[in-house]
């Protein structure tokens, strides 16, 4: 009898996604435990103990992915920052190998950063939110994850991105500032890789508890308190609060030359995004 619950356990397991030597060490525990026992009915049914075996992985393993993403992109962050502040001329638009690649590589470089630190940073207040669940819904989970894989495709094409601009202007760029590029557009691709392939491996497993995702209100709770405005339930009037902020810091940075195109083009990408990936983020129900 604990034979035939074993291997209905194991093909359960597979059928969530639980493979390889987790299974066989979940397999192993049990029947360590129904030996010493002999009661196999009190353990129970081996479809529902294979799902909360799910949840519970996926859950940790999502909250780590979420974490470790973020931990993956903050190195990131800062070397595209100092990589662009050593540009001092930056050359013309027309002077590019390939001019449609370039246009189409300046405006990652500009617009993919943007989308990693902000889908980075929600990603990290959602798992924080859940930081003290054993197992959240399905839900929850598939929005975890899409923000990790979002920030982490948007961390890759930023210095995929730079890595290109560099090969493509090359003729008016230093080639000092070219061959570091290259080399630390490598370097922070790594990290990058090693948090995608750990997403790649909790995607596999698939949660089954019922319920429904939180939506940005719930991410950003405490704050919502310190503002003197009826948001919450409101999603594009937080929007439009969060492009007008940062439009302004644009406007401000930008100064009187470049400060006006900076805001509005800032204004519409913060619009756009939200339109464009509110649902798909959790942001927005």
């Amino acid at each position: 009898m604990i034979e035939r619950y074993l291997r209905e356990l194991e093909a359960e397991l597979g059928a969530v996604g639980i493979r390889g030597s987790l299974r066989r060490r979940i397999l192993a525990e049990t029947a360590d435990h129904l030996r010493e026992t002999g009661d196999v009915a009190r353990f129970g049914e081996s479809k529902l103990i294979a799902a909360r075996f799910a949840d519970e992985l996926a859950t940790n393993g999502a909250r780590r992915v979420a974490y470790t993403s973020f931990l993956a992109l903050a190195p990131a962050g800062i070397a595209y920052a100092i990589l662009l502040g050593l540009i001092r001329t930056w050359p013309d638009i027309t002077s590019a190998k390939v001019l449609p690649l370039a246009i189409a590589t300046a405006l990652t470089v500009v617009l993919a950063p943007q989308v990693a630190f902000a889908t980075g940073l929600l990603t990290v207040a959602r798992a924080w939110r859940l930081r003290s669940e054993t197992a959240v819904p399905a839900a929850e989970i598939g929005v975890l994850r899409r923000r990790a894989a979002v920030a982490l495709g948007s961390g890759a094409a930023a210095f995929t991105g730079i890595a290109v601009y560099a090969y493509e202007y090359s003729s008016g760029l230093p080639s000092w500032w070219t061959t570091t590029a290259f080399a630390v557009s490598g370097a922070v691709l790594v990290p990058i890789a090693g948090a995608a392939v750990a997403l790649a491996r909790n995607a596999r497993m698939r949660p089954q508890a019922a319920g429904l995702a939180g939506d940005i209100f719930d991410d950003v709770a405490p704050l919502l308190d310190l503002i003197p405005l009826r948001l919450r339930g409101r999603p594009w009037r937080f929007c439009l609060l969060v492009a007008v902020a940062v439009a302004a810091a644009a406007l401000i940075a930008g100064g009187p030359d470049e400060g006006p195109r900076n805001a509005v083009f800032e204004f519409v990408a913060v619009c756009a995004g939200f339109a464009g990936l509110g649902r798909f983020l959790g942001l927005r129900r």
